[in-house]
């Protein structure tokens, strides 16, 4: 079984969060990962970890939404350390507030059109979300993923108001999420 420790901070050059004081964001320079002969150990990110983690963010993404744990691989360890890192989070939470703030003044553009009476109807759920974001602490990289999916699937209840997830239900899973080991951890 997967630790919460393990799952939720994955080593970055001794920093928890991906942020050393001072507000530059710290370098991935060790992971931890599951080795099968060894278990659980510590492994060197290099370069070319990076470059896949970046390139692949999508599908690493995806795995991680599905529940993977980020030790399985160094490039979806590398991946889960962006996600939960501050720069990530302050992203999302601008997002989410970006979102909110549209339900009073909708906007017309040439995107994806936002389903404006999913977003008020889950008003306190953003807003919950967005405060849990910009709070200090522990996130997992499963939640941020299940965040980004939600915020990136033009199909789901945020952009279409026939979508018959409910997006206030969604949000307090997301929410659920950011504090909890994903289902196949257990």
């Amino acid at each position: 079984m997967t630790s919460k420790l393990t799952y939720m901070v994955t080593r970055i050059e001794g920093w928890a969060g991906g942020e050393p004081p001072g507000g530059a964001p710290a370098r991935t320079g060790q992971v931890l990962v599951v080795s099968p002969s060894e278990g659980l150990v510590d492994r060197r990110v290099r370069v070319l970890d990076r470059v896949v983690a970046r390139v692949r963010a999508y599908g690493l993404d995806q795995r991680l939404c599905r529940g993977e744990p980020p030790e399985n691989s160094v490039p979806l360890a590398v991946r889960a350390v962006h996600l939960v890192g501050r720069p990530s989070r302050r992203h999302l939470a601008r997002t989410v507030q970006r979102l909110v703030a549209l339900t009073s003044q909708p906007a017309w553009s040439n995107h994806v059109p936002v389903c404006y009476r999913n977003v008020r109807a889950a008003l306190p759920e953003m807003e919950a979300l967005r405060d849990r974001l910009e709070a200090p602490g522990l996130v997992s990289a499963y939640g941020i993923a299940q965040l980004r999916a939600l915020l990136t699937d033009g199909t789901g209840p945020l952009y279409q108001g026939s979508n018959r997830d409910n997006l206030a239900e969604r949000l307090r899973e997301v929410l659920t999420a950011l504090d909890e080991l994903p289902p196949s951890a257990l």
